[in-house]
């Protein structure tokens, strides 16, 4: 099912993140989620904008946003920081092949690209095709 699938990817996004060399790893991992995750979060205050018009807090000074964005990094810090259970993913990927190997990485370097410039695309994409 389509969970199940999510949940491999996602276990398999911190394996391959995770490898990329043993320069502190556990970091890596962490930027690269919370990367990614703020990325959706700006995509989808973006997308809730062009539908239904909300606006971004424009009133915020630089030290609300910055408060903002501590406080949505040591969330995403909190409930996503497990190294220890990150170990038992690498269990299940360890076999892989030299082909699943080169998919994988491309499938994840894909999925990074692709969230990291969405708040860049989607506005444009907007604008090109349906203003």
């Amino acid at each position: 099912d389509m969970i199940s699938r999510i949940q491999k990817f996602y276990r398999y996004f911190v394996y391959r993140i995770y490898h990329i060399n043993n320069n502190d790893p556990e970091m890596k991992v962490m930027m690269f989620i919370c990367m990614v995750h703020s990325s959706l979060v700006v995509s989808g205050l973006i997308i809730f904008d062009i539908i239904f018009n909300i606006g971004y807090p424009h009133d915020l000074d630089k030290s609300e946003w910055t408060l903002l964005v501590i406080l949505f990094f040591a969330i995403q810090f909190l409930i996503f920081f497990r190294p220890s259970k990150w170990k038992t993913y690498f269990k299940e990927f360890e076999n892989e092949t030299k082909e699943e190997k080169r998919k994988g990485t491309i499938l994840v370097w894909g999925y990074i690209i692709f969230t990291t410039f969405s708040p860049i695309y989607i506005p444009v994409i907007w604008d090109a095709f349906f203003r």
